[in-house]
């Protein structure tokens, strides 16, 4: 037997009757989707942002923006490569938000190609030992293919 909404309680069960409404549920799921899109709004980015970024000639030329847009891919894309060089196992010392790569230079600056310098992994020698390495590894203009790597002892100076 249905319930009314005026009584507070079933006078024989003591059952409740539901206290949200379905026009209490849509009010509820507008105000979210409001908040969800000025949080969007906040974090996304603003006009000065928009007048920041340079298209890809432009930021071509510049070695800051061009490394700056490749060093993602390069922790990407010459891991593996890297890792082959070694003899043994490769550790990376890298934590999960860290970059691979802390440095960068033009390789060849007319078609784009940036080296990008890290030293962020330690390779195994016979004796089981670590010892941490310097790497290079040489992107296309692409950002997506290997030219080259390198990797010699030492660390860089930080």
């Amino acid at each position: 037997m249905p319930i009314s909404t005026d009584a507070k309680a079933c006078p024989h069960c003591g059952t409740r009757p539901p206290s949200t409404s379905r026009r209490d549920l849509l009010c509820g799921l507008v105000a979210i989707v409001i908040m969800g899109a000025i949080a969007v709004k906040a974090c996304g980015s603003n006009d000065a942002d928009a007048a920041n970024v340079k298209d890809e000639a432009t930021c071509r030329k510049e070695l800051a923006c061009w490394g700056e847009k490749g060093v993602i891919a390069a922790g990407a894309y010459c891991k593996d490569p890297i890792e082959r060089l070694a003899r043994h196992s490769v550790r990376w010392t890298d934590g999960v938000m860290d970059m691979k790569f802390s440095r960068y230079r033009w390789a060849d600056e007319p078609n784009g190609a940036i080296a990008f310098v890290g030293d962020r992994a330690e390779f195994q020698n016979g004796f089981g030992a670590f010892s941490p390495v310097i790497y290079t590894c040489v992107l296309a203009a692409d950002h997506r293919t290997v030219l080259d790597v390198h990797v010699i002892p030492g660390r860089l100076e930080h």
